[in-house]
């Protein structure tokens, strides 16, 4: 088992889950940030990953046998269409060649369901097709096929995780699910533009659990990171007026679904080969994040 990690992102919605997992594992977690570290614990880095000669001094410094490369500008819509997603591929290019080049052993690296063409159904890993229809997309797929490449030329152990619909506390984006929770807080019109679509939403701590055991599992190549379950816009924005007590406030539209009705991700790999499935309910799940911003509206 590896024990020193390096993980980008760290100060990230997704990142400060995944290091108090591998703190409370007993991993030698080594985060890097931006800004401002976290009261997590660890040994935090400030680094500026756009930056190649700054990344590859952090690596040089830690010298780590496994790297969790979750750091991206990745809130939606911007992310769709961001220039930067070419800066983050050549330099997450970079990030990850200084590693190998320090004797590094395994990656994970964050993906997104966004790198599928959308049809009606199951997304797969090895049957959908591919998507290069907006730089978030391209830039991200255009990572994973390096990545595999370079690992198997390189001999070094890689995969690359598919996060499909994340929501939980502290969302930093423009979700559904935060957008209408704190919509229904603020005694505001909560709009559901397409409640009769079907989409995968998981747990943002599952989420981050999933990873950790996709690192653990030494499985190689993408694994979609998902619930399996897709659920009804419509019923998931009602379960949260209801949590909230104000059902009142909820518009839908009625117009003509623009994208597929029902999208479901394959996760046949994450619970097969990663032997990992989600342990927090839709329901559970929506409690846990109305709280959080409870306290905070």
């Amino acid at each position: 088992m590896s024990h020193k990690v390096a993980v980008t992102g760290a100060t990230g919605w997704i990142g400060r889950y995944v290091i108090a997992s591998l703190l409370a594992k007993g991993y030698e977690v080594h985060a890097a940030y931006r800004t401002a570290p976290l009261a997590l614990g660890g040994n935090w880095h400030q680094v500026n990953l756009l930056n190649a000669d700054e990344a590859a001094r952090f690596i040089l410094k830690v010298k780590p046998d496994s790297l969790f490369h979750l750091a991206w500008d990745a809130v939606p819509p911007e992310c769709y269409r961001s220039l930067t997603n070419y800066e983050w591929t050549r330099c997450s290019m970079a990030l990850i060649h200084q590693f190998v080049e320090c004797g590094g052993k395994r990656v994970v690296a964050a993906g997104t369901g966004a790198e599928y063409v959308w049809g009606e159904g199951v997304l797969s890993e090895t049957e959908s097709p591919d998507s290069y229809a907006h730089a978030y997309a391209a830039c991200k797929n255009s990572l994973r096929i390096w990545l595999e490449s370079y690992a198997r030329i390189a001999g070094f152990s890689s995969a690359w995780a598919r996060l499909f619909h994340l929501y939980g506390p502290a969302d930093p984006g423009k979700r559904l699910v935060a957008s209408m929770i704190t919509s229904l807080l603020n005694k505001q019109e909560a709009y559901c533009r397409q409640g009769s679509l079907y989409r995968d939403y998981l747990y943002i701590q599952d989420a981050a659990d999933a990873l950790v055991a996709l690192f653990e599992s030494r499985c190689e190549g993408t694994v979609n990171i998902a619930s399996g379950q897709p659920v009804q816009l419509e019923r998931m924005v009602r379960m949260i007026g209801s949590l909230i007590g104000s059902e009142a406030n909820i518009r839908f539209g009625d117009e003509r679904p623009e994208e597929p009705v029902v999208v479901r991700a394959d996760i046949a790999r994450l619970q097969n080969e990663v032997q990992w499935k989600p342990s927090i309910s839709l329901s559970t799940g929506l409690k846990k994040t109305v709280k959080w911003y409870s306290v905070r509206a």
